[in-house]
């Protein structure tokens, strides 16, 4: 197992990222809180010797992302009422940072990799490696995030 002080560095260094990865997948806070919970109690269970910054790191994305694929397709999930990004905007302050918000409430197949490569900085390369894709269609999907994320802008600020 690994030791307890690896893992609270980990922790306090990669949570942001984790949570972005999980709030991508998931759609909720509520929901990436426990992936991201789930994703470090992993992290401490497993046989993962800490050896370079860069390879945590990539443990955590992949790690983050197949507790989520995981979690939405358990059964139960299924019977849930679906995510309404309108009522999910009711009483939500202006965030921060309003192109990572977009990113995230993009379909996490186009918003994970803009934002482990914009956000993050991983190539498209290592993205396709993290995510089991040809990186062609890593670079693909951030055209197409990109090119949806103009016509959101777009309709939002110029078509008023």
């Amino acid at each position: 197992m690994m030791k307890m002080e690896d893992a609270e560095r980990l922790y306090r260094r990669h949570f942001a990222m984790v949570y972005s990865i999980c709030l991508i997948h998931m759609k909720n806070e509520a929901d990436a809180c426990d992936m991201v919970q789930e994703t470090f109690l992993r992290l401490m269970q497993s046989r993962f010797v800490y050896r370079s910054e860069e390879k945590a790191r990539a443990w955590l994305v992949v790690t983050a992302s197949n507790c989520c694929k995981s979690a939405l397709g358990k059964s139960w999930r299924k019977k849930q009422v679906p995510y309404d990004p309108v009522l999910h905007e009711i009483g939500q302050e202006e965030p921060d940072n309003l192109l990572l918000q977009m990113v995230r409430d993009l379909d996490e197949k186009y918003g994970l990799p803009v934002y482990l490569h914009y956000f993050e900085g991983y190539r498209s390369a290592e993205i396709a490696k993290m995510l089991h894709l040809n990186s062609s269609t890593v670079r693909s999907r951030m055209a197409k995030a990109w090119e949806l994320l103009r016509l959101e802008l777009e309709n939002k600020y110029f078509n008023n």
